[in-house]
């Protein structure tokens, strides 16, 4: 097994162990302290909700957990993973006793495994942030950005993607100062399925520039995107990228994380707004400035895609809520970057409601220094309707 080493790393949050109840959400005032949360993620659909873009439905695969790891107990799917496309998906929640130590949580199938190691961002208790290290051999780590007790109430994997080979994707020219991270690690690249951009593998700087490099022009939205990405070690980050292709890459505790390691595995974003359909927004929640794309969501080969940006001037964490044909049968908790790159997530209910969830207070959401376009929750997520998976859960209950 192999993880990048936390250089430096601050000390970090020592969060409570609870399971992962609602709670009010860091939000900010109009203008520069509103909250843009860019929707990049995906839901699996059932055959019959696919309409004329149906494709076959994808065929999940149980996860065997290891090493006193089991199914998180309240409401989430059992975890299970799936080959769409070439592209690897992850449904579900896992949790263990306070005192395990082991992060060993499960080996992939052959099937699933990785060429080169992985590493992405998952969500964990009270929303602080982690990230699975993904081996070749299909040993999967759960890594906690901060106490480890975050990863053992709760580890959601939902949102969890990566792409199993480099075949077909595109090699991204780094700008002076960055490097590919090493021979056990993927070259940076950049591929186009379906409408969706999808990233890979792993880069590092020893400089303090902090853009990265230019996607080709075929690669490059028609509006500015913020794609959430995992660096060191467990800690949550950013991919800011223009029109332009300009890629920036910043991170939640500082630049330091960016120079020991960015991962741009599960990094995924759609090209344009191309038969989207606008999501309906309410509580106060409206579309962002201009720059950014309007919410809207749509279905492509079975699998239904979020784009835009929202911000709220109020109190209520609730932007929208998601049509019957697109709710997930299960508890589902999405990791996205909020402000300065700050972690957070989304939490999809079984009824479509969702809702923007903090891991720090308001208090500690004071952004005034960050330009407009620059704030906001990028969120890359990926959840399956259906819970299909045969085989029993092993539960366990936190004191």
């Amino acid at each position: 097994m192999f993880a990048r080493q936390n250089q430096g790393r601050a000390a970090v949050r020592n969060l409570a162990t609870r399971r992962p109840r609602p709670r009010a959400a860091r939000l900010w005032q109009p203008l520069l302290l509103a909250l843009t949360a860019v929707l990049g993620g995906a839901v699996g659909l059932p055959q019959s909700a696919l309409g004329a873009v149906a494709a076959p439905s994808a065929t999940f695969a149980k996860l065997t957990l290891l090493n006193g790891w089991g199914t998180y107990p309240f409401g989430s799917a059992s975890p299970a993973i799936a080959d769409i496309s070439g592209i690897v998906h992850f449904k579900g929640a896992i949790s263990t006793t306070a005192g395990n130590t082991n992060n060993v949580a499960f080996i992939l199938p052959r099937a699933f495994r990785p060429a080169k190691y992985v590493n992405v961002p998952v969500d964990m208790c009270n929303a602080t942030g982690g990230e699975l290290n993904i081996a070749p051999t299909g040993v999967t780590q759960v890594i906690s950005g901060g106490s480890n007790t975050n990863a053992t109430c709760f580890t959601s994997l939902d949102g969890v993607s990566f792409a199993l080979s480099t075949t077909s994707f595109t090699a991204l020219k780094l700008r002076p100062g960055w490097t590919e991270f090493g021979s056990l690690f993927g070259k940076a690249a950049v591929r186009l399925i379906g409408g969706i951009v999808h990233f890979k593998a792993e880069i590092k700087t020893a400089g303090i520039k902090p853009v990265a490099f230019t996607l080709p022009a075929k690669f490059r939205p028609s509006r500015n995107v913020n794609v959430l990405i995992n660096v060191c070690t467990g800690g949550i980050g950013r991919l800011h990228i223009t029109p332009k292709g300009v890629v920036t890459v910043q991170a939640e505790d500082g630049f330091w994380a960016v120079q020991c390691g960015t991962s741009l595995d599960g990094a995924t974003f759609a090209l344009s707004s191309k038969s989207f359909t606008a999501l309906a927004l309410k509580n106060g929640w409206m579309n962002a400035p201009s720059g950014t794309a309007k919410a809207a969501a749509r279905n492509i080969s079975g699998v239904v895609r979020f784009r835009g940006a929202i911000r709220t001037n109020g109190t209520n964490a609730e932007p929208f809520i998601l049509p019957k044909e697109l709710r997930s049968a299960k508890d589902v908790f999405i990791p996205v970057d909020l402000c300065n790159g700050d972690n957070g997530r989304l939490e999809i209910q079984p009824d479509g409601i969702v809702a923007v969830q903090a891991e720090n207070s308001f208090a500690q959401a004071q952004c005034l220094e960050i330009p407009l376009q620059l704030i906001g929750a990028s969120a890359v997520f990926t959840y399956i309707r259906n819970e299909r998976v045969p085989g029993n859960r092993t539960r366990f209950v936190h004191e």
